[in-house]
């Protein structure tokens, strides 16, 4: 005889499945495993971002650095005289570009790209005309690197000598992350170093 009272199930366990299915939700709902997962996943691009900025900056402060300190042992010889005895091509265009090559040589772990620095060395016949820059023009104007003036004046006893050094830096960071560093173009930012002196009366 047939039993009304006994429930015939799906051949494919539906309404267990159905069961089964909601547990897993509320059970999924409950669950926190993942969550650090999601969370750092919110952090990490302005963290990594931000990282990166920080890496940016301090290596372009470095390079700055390093810029300035290989400038002054190289302007040492302007200051003693010895450097009529080093630069001593015929234009001041070579002697430029031998003072150049000496900052570069002093330059640790090839951090100064010589064929993006440029040297300006002049002489003045006093501090008040070293300061006033009546020669000397600004090589960063308008968004713009403009090095074609610079030139080498050798220096005799007692003149004061003003020494400039330019660097084309490139930015390694995407434009979006450097925007506020570059100061010549998209991605790069003009690096100055420069040295004033009195030569000794050699």
């Amino acid at each position: 005889m047939f039993d009304r009272t006994k429930k015939i199930s799906a051949p494919d366990g539906g309404p267990q499945r159905c069961r089964a299915g909601r547990l897993l939700l509320r059970r999924f709902r409950r669950s926190e495993n993942g969550a650090t997962v999601v969370e750092f996943a919110f952090v990490a691009v302005p963290f990594f971002a931000l990282l990166f900025a920080i890496f940016e900056t301090a290596l372009m402060f470095w390079t700055n650095e390093v810029l300035e300190e290989s400038l002054s042992q190289v302007s040492r010889s302007l200051i003693t005289g010895q450097s009529r005895y080093i630069y001593t091509a015929s234009t001041g265009a070579a002697n430029a570009a031998k003072f150049r090559d000496d900052i570069c040589a002093r330059a640790p772990m090839q951090l100064i790209d010589c064929s993006k620095l440029s040297v300006d060395i002049r002489v003045y016949s006093s501090f008040a005309a070293a300061g006033s820059g009546s020669s000397a023009s600004n090589p960063i104007a308008g968004g713009t690197l403009d090095t074609s003036s610079f030139t080498y004046n050798q220096p005799v006893k007692s003149d004061i000598v003003v020494v400039r050094a330019v660097l084309d830096y490139k930015l390694f960071l995407t434009s979006w992350a450097s925007t506020s560093l570059a100061n010549i173009g998209a991605g790069r930012r003009g690096i100055v170093a420069s040295a004033a002196f009195r030569a000794e009366p050699f």
